[in-house]
C-alpha cells in the first residue's frame, strides 16, 4: 500500500507541474452609445465572454469597459490595458467594440438585441504583440432580451476560441520551440 502511495504522490507531481492554462484579458469598447454612461449590454456582453472563457477553462481578467466618443482617442485607454495584462504576464487580450445604433430604440440603456449594431473584435498575441483574429458579427434578432445578448456573446466567444486553438496555438508551440 505505502508504494502505491508513493506512486501516485510522484505521479501527481509529475502531471501537476505540466498543467497549464491559457490566459486572456478582454477589453471591451462602447461605441455610439452614451457619452458617459456605460450601457447593462455592453457590461452582460462582457460577462458573458468572461463566463464562456472560465467556463472552457481559461484564466480570465479584464479591464474597465472604455466609452468611445466621436472623434475622439483611446490609445492611452487601451495602452493601460495592454500594460496590465503584459504585468500578469497573460497570453491574449481581447478587444471587443460593441457598435449602439439607438436611432430607433424606445429604450436605449436596456440590454437589448434591438440597440446593438455589431460587434468587432481583434485578438492580440501579447507575447509578440501580433493580431491573431479578428472578425465581427451582426446580431440575429432571436429574441429582444437579455437570453439573446448571452446568447450572441457566447456565439463570438465561441469564434474567438476556435481562432485561439487554431492561430493562437500554432504561434504559441513556434514561440515554445523557438526557446
Amino acid at each position: 500500500m505505502n508504494l502505491l502511495k508513493k506512486m501516485g504522490i510522484i505521479f501527481l507531481m509529475i502531471v501537476g507541474t505540466n498543467v497549464t492554462a491559457q490566459s486572456i484579458s478582454l477589453q471591451i469598447i462602447q461605441k455610439n452609445g452614451s457619452d458617459s454612461v456605460v450601457f447593462d449590454a455592453s457590461y452582460l456582453i462582457e460577462q458573458s465572454i468572461m463566463d464562456y472563457f472560465f467556463e472552457h477553462a481559461y484564466i480570465v481578467s479584464n479591464s474597465p469597459v472604455i466609452i468611445k466618443k466621436d472623434k475622439q482617442e483611446i490609445k492611452v485607454e487601451l495602452q493601460k490595458a495592454y500594460d496590465s495584462a503584459q504585468e500578469g504576464y497573460l497570453d491574449y487580450i481581447i478587444e471587443a467594440t460593441v457598435y449602439y445604433n439607438l436611432e430607433d430604440s424606445n429604450n436605449p440603456e436596456e440590454a437589448l438585441m434591438e440597440n446593438i449594431e455589431k460587434i468587432e473584435w481583434n485578438v492580440l498575441l501579447l507575447s509578440d504583440k501580433s493580431v491573431i483574429s479578428k472578425g465581427s458579427e451582426v446580431p440575429k434578432k432571436y429574441r429582444n432580451d437579455d437570453d439573446s445578448l448571452v446568447f450572441f456573446a457566447n456565439e463570438i466567444a465561441k469564434k474567438i476560441e476556435s481562432e485561439i486553438k487554431t492561430k493562437g496555438g500554432l504561434r504559441w508551440k513556434k514561440l515554445l520551440v523557438r526557446y
